[in-house]
């Protein structure tokens, strides 16, 4: 990833970057901004808007600070739910302004930046928030994972929200946010999945520990919806090549253990999240099967 200053140190010509771009050994990003064709085109989507991001900045000399999602990005927390053809930085102007794929706006009572590769970029917990204030789901998405990873806490979070609410738009999304974080959640799936258990008014507990009446641990769940049905994500992922096949047979003793123990189980899929009635009915569906 390159911006062409970057370039013109290196010894690069307009005539020897254009000759690249035809050949297909570079992507233009933007304009000024250059990858290499080979990791853009195996890059993910998360991946790929980082390394937009990075380009972006690079482009410009590096003299902004990545924010909201674009703070996200270069951290390598996901993203669900924004904006990917936009790139959010803050500077020293008066005024927000936008332009195609880029916004600029003022820094009005961030934190001081940290660094990451380089690159000047918002405080994690800064970020967390002004993202929250477009979208509820993409800030909790990406502060659980930030939180489970050590970047900040929940004690952080609470701390930049009330210091920036004053100034933003967004503020009740913010508090949701803030409200709903879950440092256990181990996928952007399970967040989803209790956001989506709590928006249909079910009562449940998260990473909830069920024992046989011996007391030996047979598994640790995701969810357990009114102390009866057993809620998990599955992204699938996990289930691929030989070592997938292994867990999938663990998999299977772990729920035919849970059943026998009268526990009914749900899975529920990327596809599941996007029909919130659906789950609903079949969470209704086994809890009435366990209380037979």
């Amino acid at each position: 990833m390159a911006g062409w200053c970057q370039l013109e140190r290196l010894g690069a010509t307009v005539e020897d970057v254009a000759g690249w771009v035809r050949t297909g050994e570079v992507v233009r990003v933007r304009r000024g901004a250059y990858a290499v064709a080979g990791v853009w085109k195996e890059a993910a989507p998360d991946e790929r808007y980082r390394l937009t991001v990075r380009c972006v900045m690079l482009s410009r000399g590096a003299v902004e600070t990545a924010s909201r999602h674009s703070a996200l990005a270069l951290r390598q927390l996901p993203l669900w739910d924004v904006d990917r053809g936009l790139v959010v930085l803050s500077g020293d102007v008066a005024a927000t302004a936008t332009r195609t794929g880029l916004r600029v706006a003022p820094i009005r009572g961030l934190a001081a930046p940290d660094e990451v590769d380089g690159l000047r970029c918002e405080a994690v917990p800064d970020s967390l928030v002004t993202t929250a204030s477009f979208c509820v789901t993409a800030g909790v998405v990406a502060a659980d994972a930030a939180l489970r990873r050590g970047l900040c806490t929940l004690e952080d979070v609470q701390e930049a929200a009330e210091r920036l609410i004053p100034g933003i738009r967004g503020r009740r999304r913010v508090r949701t946010m803030v409200k709903n974080l879950d440092p256990t959640a181990e996928s952007p799936g399970e967040s989803l999945t209790r956001l989506l258990l709590g928006a249909l008014g079910l009562p449940f507990r998260s990473q909830a520990e069920i024992r046989d009446p011996a007391g030996w641990l047979v598994g640790r769940v995701d969810f357990l919806v009114a102390g009866r049905v057993v809620v998990e994500f599955d992204g699938a992922v996990k289930y691929a090549g030989a070592e997938g096949r292994d867990a999938l047979v663990a998999e299977k003793r772990r729920e035919d253990g849970l059943r026998a123990l009268g526990y009914a189980v749900v899975r529920v899929t990327w596809d599941d999240l996007r029909r919130p009635e659906l789950v609903r009915s079949r969470v209704r569906a086994a809890l009435s099967r366990a209380a037979a």
